[in-house]
């Protein structure tokens, strides 16, 4: 087996023709990938690199990603046991909302950041319109728009939490 040298490695993931467009519809050139179980495994395998590179891992393999949006998408929202919500994610995951990572784009809407199911890293998330219109019932108009966690009023702010 031939090892490539790490530059040789660099410049061929960096040359992968792959994207993920807004809507999280993945394409390879100018095709879309269709294959709902290719999907899924793209999918899954989003990740980003330490440098915060959208990247993705296919096994041990993986290449960078334009990205044109988010990584992920909420789906779905669902009250937990505690009254909390509860995201469902285009990549098969049902995870808490972390209140912290939430914030309103202007003229995008909400996101938020899970963890990569491979490195943990911090992957950005858009919350679908389905997925606002569950979420509601947490959330407090005004100005700014809050998130109600119980007696707990947290401002949704209109910047990442991390500017």
């Amino acid at each position: 087996m031939t090892t490539l040298d790490p530059e040789t490695l660099e410049r061929l993931r960096r040359q992968v023709p792959l994207r993920l467009d807004r809507r999280g519809q993945f394409f390879f050139e100018d095709d879309p990938v269709t294959h709902p179980g290719v999907r899924a495994l793209f999918l899954r395998g989003l990740d980003c690199t330490p440098a915060g590179e959208p990247s993705l891992r296919v096994g041990e393999q993986w290449c960078y990603l334009q990205v044109e949006d988010c990584l992920l998408r909420v789906l779905r929202v669902t009250r937990t046991g505690d009254g909390t919500p509860r995201l469902h994610l285009d990549d098969g995951r049902d995870l808490p909302l972390d209140p912290d990572t939430l914030w309103e784009e202007p003229g995008q809407g909400l996101r938020c950041t899970v963890p990569a199911q491979h490195s943990g890293r911090a992957l950005s998330v858009r919350f679908t319109n389905t997925a606002l219109a569950d979420l509601a019932p947490w959330l407090d108009d005004g100005d700014p728009v809050a998130l109600r966690l119980g007696d707990r009023r947290l401002p949704v702010p209109a910047h990442p939490p991390s500017a």
